[in-house]
């Protein structure tokens, strides 16, 4: 009986975390409501897109961050797509609506929840290795950049991240390709995704000096995930998104068929394209 009632307790805990994951993703990047004022024409964009992918219209989430980053977190019902400050700033208009036309794909796609659900257990699994590391520096290990607490870290990484990339290899679905070409054929904008990927890479090989985890790599546009020692070779296991050159091969291979008549009759009376 013990046995019994203890499985349940744990189907129901398991059940709670699925429902509320993207809640606890939110929190975990310190989200806010998007600004009225601010970027005031991206409800505006996003309205049209939904309408062109027929898709309900998630809310937009921003976190403040130095690097380019978006990503779509949530459930069957509700979607929430989380996007920092420093790719509105950095993309053009027809580049933004093209990145946010990729997040639509993915949320018509209808992986969203599975996705999110992945990001949540691999994430507080990958973090294990950073409590490790402030753990070895309040034991007495030394300051960060000494070789004693990143050695323990290095360690740590090593029994966790592999069960973690198995964790994410197994149960997400990376569309990443689909949800480019999806998007470019729906849009028929080949020229402003490719651009606006090569401008996220580039941003983000020069001037990413931040953590993000391991753990939500499948959900990023663009990978921000970076190995810059031997002490961070563990992240490689991540490197599960299809390289800049494929993606941009794939984009310039497809033939749209989209007119951009075709789109702004469907933005303005819902015509089907």
């Amino acid at each position: 009986m013990p046995g019994i009632l203890s499985f349940f307790i744990v189907l129901i805990l398991c059940r709670v975390i699925y429902l509320f994951s993207s809640r606890f993703i939110l929190k975990w990047y310190g989200c806010h409501d998007f600004p009225s004022g601010e970027f005031g024409n991206i409800s505006e964009m996003l309205d049209a897109l939904c309408s062109i992918f027929s898709v309900k219209k998630p809310k937009i989430h921003l976190f403040e961050s130095s690097v380019p980053v978006i990503f779509t977190v949530g459930s069957k019902r509700k979607s929430h797509i989380i996007v920092s400050r420093k790719l509105l700033v950095l993309l053009e208009t027809d580049e933004l609506e093209m990145v946010f036309a990729r997040e639509l794909s993915r949320i018509k796609e209808g992986k969203v929840d599975q996705n999110t659900f992945v990001a949540l257990v691999a994430g507080i699994i990958a973090s294990f290795s950073t409590t490790a590391l402030w753990m070895a520096m309040l034991a007495g290990f030394g300051q960060e950049n000494d070789p004693a607490p990143k050695f323990i870290r290095f360690v740590v990484m090593g029994v966790i991240m592999l069960p973690c990339s198995l964790i994410v290899y197994a149960g997400a679905s990376d569309s990443t390709s689909k949800a480019d070409t999806d998007a470019v054929r729906m849009m028929g904008k080949k020229v402003e995704l490719s651009s606006a990927l090569k401008r996220l890479y580039n941003d983000i090989l020069l001037n990413s000096m931040e953590y993000f985890n391991p753990g939500h790599v499948h959900l990023y546009a663009m990978n921000p995930v970076k190995v810059n020692s031997f002490f961070d070779i563990h992240l490689s296991l991540f490197d599960m998104k299809p390289d800049l050159s494929s993606r941009l091969k794939a984009i310039d291979a497809i033939g749209t068929g989209v007119s951009q008549e075709k789109i702004i009759r469907k933005r303005t009376d819902g015509v089907e394209v």
